[in-house]
């Protein structure tokens, strides 16, 4: 092992000394270790985040190092005063590792800032001096907010569009944070916006959930903002967009039987059952939705022609289907039997009396349907 080099010194004097008159041997003066701070990342410093310090000292006389760390939490680093009286970590390695919590020990004031004091002393006591001081400012994590729309009715006016916003914080605890709504509607209009009973999920306890529930008057493009702010002032902000539309025209979605296309008829030599099982609509289809405050019922109407005759309205049906008995036709009669559909809009056909199927909007949607019949 090599000998330190005071030792070397001190083993030199006294050779130097042997024999000689008025030799003097002086204790050599030990000097203080020089020591530094320095950080394991340059990255910033949030709350939550675990921070990684390394002690660096330099002894002239390469002596042992003992180091000592003391890390305040703070408000403002630059004030002792600002700070938590006693150290949150302490410790005498050469590596301090700490996380840094979220609030000061009043468990109140949120992390601002970290002060950390480095002090070192070697094996014969020398000091070093100053003590290292190193101010670091944390950061605050600013909130996160995911929207999900959910309209229940197709985003149809009038009708309700459930608005969730999830959110977390990744060093505030949840109950800290305020979350606030706001609604932009088209052209001035009236709404309503209440709030949604969003139970909590104890599967997730790192989120929360609030709802709210908009039914809109008028239709247009319609925006909801949601603004999460932490107790530091951090803000996020996010936005949902809907369109909000006209009710629209029911569409017979399927029929039976098939109805060919004139002049082509269908022959019915046996009571039969015309029908339609399905209609789509936003707010009244069929099957009715049983116990649905927005939700209505289609209303059918049934009428008959025979030849040239006029078109007579079957008053006794008005559900989904009917029963046809050639029996009380003459064979070889030409019948004309059709169905109609409305929601509660009531919209008229535009159609004439002439046309096999006719359509409000679109071809693709249709309200009548007729059959052409020969008894036999």
């Amino acid at each position: 092992m090599v000998a330190p080099r005071w030792s070397l010194v001190r083993r030199v004097l006294v050779i130097a000394c042997a024999g000689l008159v008025g030799c003097f041997y002086v204790e050599p003066i030990n000097q203080r270790p020089s020591i530094d701070i320095r950080a394991d990342s340059s990255a910033p410093v949030f709350r939550g985040d675990t921070v990684l310090l390394h002690a660096v000292a330099d002894d002239p006389e390469d002596q042992l190092v003992a180091f000592t760390w003391r890390v305040y939490l703070c408000t403002d680093a630059t004030a002792f005063e600002s700070c938590d009286a006693e150290p949150f970590f302490t410790g005498v390695e050469s590596d301090a590792q700490f996380s840094v919590p979220a609030l000061r020990g009043d468990q109140v004031a949120p992390v601002e800032a970290l002060r950390v004091l480095l002090e070192a002393r070697d094996d014969h006591g020398a000091a070093a001096k100053p003590a290292q001081l190193l101010l670091i400012t944390v950061l605050d994590h600013a909130p996160t907010v995911d929207l999900a729309t959910m309209p229940r009715y197709g985003s149809v006016v009038a009708t309700p569009i459930d608005i969730f916003a999830k959110y977390t914080d990744g060093d505030d605890p949840l109950d800290a944070l305020t979350v606030s709504f706001q609604v932009f509607p088209p052209n001035n209009a009236t709404f309503t916006f209440e709030d949604v009973d969003v139970p909590p999920n104890p599967n997730d306890p790192t989120h929360r959930q609030v709802g709210k529930r908009l039914v809109p008057a008028d239709v247009g493009d319609w925006k909801v903002e949601v603004t999460a702010v932490d107790p530091l002032g951090n803000t996020t902000m996010q936005t949902a967009m809907m369109t909000v539309v006209p009710d629209g025209p029911p569409c017979l979605a399927t029929w039976s039987p098939i109805a060919p296309t004139p002049p082509t008829t269908l022959p019915v030599t046996e009571e039969t059952l015309f029908q339609v099982p399905v209609v789509s609509d936003d707010l009244d289809p069929y099957p009715t939705v049983l116990g649905d405050p927005f939700l209505g019922a289609t209303t059918f109407e049934w009428s008959l022609k025979q030849g040239g005759g006029p078109r007579q309205v079957i008053g006794s049906a008005t559900g989904n289907s009917l029963a046809l008995d050639p029996a009380s036709f003459q064979p070889g009669a030409l019948l004309e039997l059709r169905v109609e559909i409305a929601d509660r809009n009531a919209t008229a056909i535009p159609c004439g009396d002439g046309a096999q199927t006719c359509s409000v909007i679109s071809t693709a949607c249709i309200q009548r349907q007729t059959w052409h019949l020969e008894v036999r």
